[in-house]
């Protein structure tokens, strides 16, 4: 015959306690799809490649890109934005984030060694980045840019 459980009441241990702290699960709605480059973020690239052009390394194009926005937004003229990014390019650049920095990156990539234009440029770091989030390699993701600015093969 099995032995009876147990009660409660004879037990010599107390119950366990209890906190009041729990995971509680939250419902998620779908992914949420990727935002893209803000207009900022495209202005930026492109004071960015503006100085790539000259062969500077990215440091100092990161810098250049602030010097211009710094003048833009006192007011200044493009001349004087010209001016401000030529000069910043010999200071250390402030810091700048990891999206910014690949956007930038893919969109020289495209507007310089590829010769695109502005618009097919950005729609090629688009791609690209677009690939990359989703799981592709730099490879996939350069094919996928390509695809991005209406550019196939062939």
């Amino acid at each position: 015959m099995p032995a009876a459980a147990p009660s409660s009441a004879s037990s010599s241990t107390p119950p366990p306690k209890t906190s009041s702290w729990e995971v509680v699960e939250q419902k998620h709605d779908a992914e949420p799809k990727r935002q893209g480059p803000s207009a900022e973020d495209k202005s930026y690239a492109e004071w960015f490649a503006w100085a790539k052009r000259s062969g500077a390394p990215a440091s100092a194009c990161h810098a250049a890109a602030q010097g211009a926005f710094r003048a833009l937004a006192a007011g200044h003229d493009m001349n004087t934005a010209v001016q401000w990014a030529t000069l910043a390019m010999a200071s250390p650049p402030g810091l700048v984030g990891q999206s910014r920095q690949i956007y930038c990156a893919w969109y020289s990539l495209g507007n310089i060694d590829l010769k695109l234009p502005t618009a097919q440029a950005h729609a090629f770091a688009n791609g690209a980045i677009q690939a990359l989030e989703e799981g592709a390699d730099s490879m996939s993701a350069h094919q996928a840019g390509l695809l991005a600015a209406g550019i196939t093969g062939g």
